[in-house]
């Protein structure tokens, strides 16, 4: 019997060989594909990242302007100068008739910041007269354990939180979340040397945003 040549070639063409690629058994392109996939998804999550970040600093809050509401209790987080002096101008213009400073360092007391703070007469009165330091807090949830207890101590229901502009959106998320029973204001401190026109090309800048935007996301989420 004899077989035509041409015929023996054109079936060897068409039987897979070893190396030719057969849809049913496994091969790189199956995990090219999901290389692939993971690319274009860590794109995506860095562009959502990077814009979240820019939404976040676009939209720190300012503090509010015209008549401020009176609240029972001024809350000062410490952190900065500007904060202290802030929650002291509040509480002399009769905005609230106590003010607690949580998160002081040891051996920090009136005195101390009588004179750190260069307060005037009526300011170091009223820190005498109105104002409770914190020790025990060293950290946000910190604070606001500390500022639950203190406002319960003195039956209080409306409460101004006194931090940094970009600190703020965590707090009210972690004191909102400590002390749901509770009215809370802000007032956001815009720290001087916080430069938000061109944050994006200071590196100190951008990681002090860039890490308080993750804090913000872990406190969102529940992290």
């Amino acid at each position: 019997m004899t077989t035509d040549p041409k015929t023996d070639r054109q079936t060897a063409l068409a039987e897979p060989g070893p190396d030719r690629h057969d849809p049913d058994k496994p091969g790189l392109e199956p995990q090219g594909r999901t290389l692939r996939y993971a690319a274009v998804y860590a794109v995506i999550a860095l562009a959502s990242l990077i814009a979240g970040l820019q939404h976040f600093v676009l939209t720190l809050p300012k503090s509010p302007g015209g008549n401020l509401q009176f609240t029972d209790g001024i809350i000062v987080v410490t952190g900065g100068q500007q904060r202290l002096d802030d929650g002291l101008r509040l509480l002399t213009e009769g905005k609230a008739d106590r003010m607690l400073i949580s998160g002081v360092g040891e051996g920090v007391n009136r005195a101390v910041l009588i004179q750190e703070l260069e307060l005037n007469d009526r300011e170091a009165n009223a820190l005498f007269c109105c104002v409770e330091l914190d020790f025990t807090a060293d950290n946000t949830r910190g604070n606001a354990i500390a500022a639950r207890r203190w406002a319960m101590l003195h039956e209080m229901r409306t409460l101004r939180l006194v931090t940094a502009n970009y600190h703020m959106p965590r707090a009210l998320v972690v004191f909102a979340r400590e002390m749901p029973e509770f009215d809370l204001y802000q007032w956001a401190v815009t720290p001087d040397d916080l430069r938000l026109d061109d944050w994006w090309r200071d590196r100190a800048m951008l990681r002090l945003l860039a890490r308080e935007y993750a804090k913000y996301l872990a406190e969102t989420i529940g992290i």
